[in-house]
């Protein structure tokens, strides 16, 4: 029976749980007989793993020391005994499943691709599959990170850079045919409608990352006035005629920074802690409109025709509203509150059009999902013959 890991994904994170979830529907979809494998980690806890019936995958990375490939030269009688215990190592697993969302480039430590590489290498020399799922890749400027991001490149069975920008940077250092093109895969993810939505809402999604390095080094000195365009977004809402219910969408992060817009907004407004990705994406596709400074949260509004704002922090917002049309609907946060009030007037008087062009779009991405998919799956054939 083929054993597949599925790398990157979380819990904590909703996007990051989400395309989880979208990765083991078409699994279930498309394979008879499988077995599937995760990694330990602080935001993959042993009960959510247990609960899916995963493998553990035996790993140890620290700093610059990574004993993973090791483990995966014990003898078979010691890897039979750990397996008693619902573990295995790298040799039990067939396919790498990557969907990691946006971790390889410059934003990111040099190890976290570098890790990648040696993980690639091992599988293409054993003639096992490592591919490379929709995300968002580079830039590759940084000479540390653009060697490794070459090696990368090649050594991966498939990359499917998800936007234009990524294809770009993937495909400047590429010397092999592996590289495809292809939108976030969440959009397929089918998930139950929420019975506890109230009605008129509009939900707002804060990101911590705005107001962190990820984003850039003077992020964090700009957290008051990040915190002050979300009170504004209350207030213009509000008075308008809608239900604002702020969403945590990822972790402690995230909510802490919801607590703050509460406490200094003055407008009391409900918070929603504590749902499933699935959860998560059922609330979103409820909704009259959705202002997300998380990825996911936008697509999850968009791929269900409901109308959204965001703010970016990285190119894949930029590709992501390009791509459905709407390159107008990203906003930055800093922008003075009389040109901000202009726009979020323009698109509260554009909510039907926008559901209409979302809706169309969406249909458009979930076929490009399902080629995605084929391709992934016919590799995955070979590997079972």
């Amino acid at each position: 029976m083929i054993n597949i890991e599925i790398k990157g994904v979380q819990f904590s994170n909703k996007g990051a749980e989400l395309m989880l979830i979208a990765v083991l529907q078409q699994l279930e979809q498309q394979l008879a007989d499988y077995q599937i494998t995760l990694s330990p980690g602080k935001n993959l806890p042993y009960l959510n793993r247990a609960k899916l019936g995963a493998w553990q995958k035996l790993s140890f990375r620290r700093g610059n020391l990574d004993l993973t490939g090791l483990f995966g030269k014990f003898p078979s009688a010691v890897r039979r005994f750990l397996k008693r215990f619902g573990i295995v190592t790298e040799a039990d697993i067939d396919v790498i499943l990557d969907a990691s969302g946006f971790s390889y480039g410059d934003q990111w430590p040099t190890r976290d691709i570098k890790n990648a590489v040696k993980e690639m290498k091992r599988f293409k020399q054993a003639g096992k599959l490592y591919i490379v799922l929709p995300q968002a890749l580079g830039s590759f400027d940084k000479p540390d990170i653009r060697i490794e991001a070459e090696q990368f490149i090649n050594a991966a069975h498939l990359i499917f850079p998800r936007d234009e920008k990524s294809y770009a940077a993937c495909s400047e250092l590429s010397k092999i045919d592996n590289l495809q093109q292809s939108p976030d895969f969440t959009a397929s993810v089918t998930c139950p409608k929420p019975s506890y939505i109230s009605e008129n809402v509009v939900c707002l999604v804060p990101n911590n990352k705005m107001v962190s390095k990820y984003h850039s080094d003077q992020a964090h000195h700009k957290e008051s006035i990040y915190i002050d365009f979300w009170c504004y977004m209350i207030v213009f809402f509000a008075q308008k005629g809608f239900n604002v219910v702020l969403l945590n969408h990822e972790g402690k992060e995230d909510l802490s920074l919801c607590h703050k817009i509460q406490s200094q907004s003055s407008i009391e407004t409900e918070l929603l802690d504590g749902l499933s990705a699935l959860e998560v994406k059922g609330y979103l596709g409820q909704c009259q409109a959705v202002v997300s400074s998380r990825f996911h949260g936008c697509i999850s509004a968009l791929s269900q025709g409901v109308p959204c704002l965001a703010t970016s922090w990285s190119h894949k917002y930029e590709a992501l509203y390009k791509e459905y049309g709407l390159p107008e609907n990203i906003l930055d946060f800093e922008t003075p509150q009389k040109e901000l009030n202009i726009k979020l007037n323009q698109f509260a008087t554009e909510l039907t059009n926008q559901k209409k062009k979302c809706l169309a779009h969406s249909l458009e991405v979930k076929k490009k999902n399902m080629h995605m998919w084929q391709t992934v799956f016919e590799e995955i054939e070979q590997v079972r013959q």
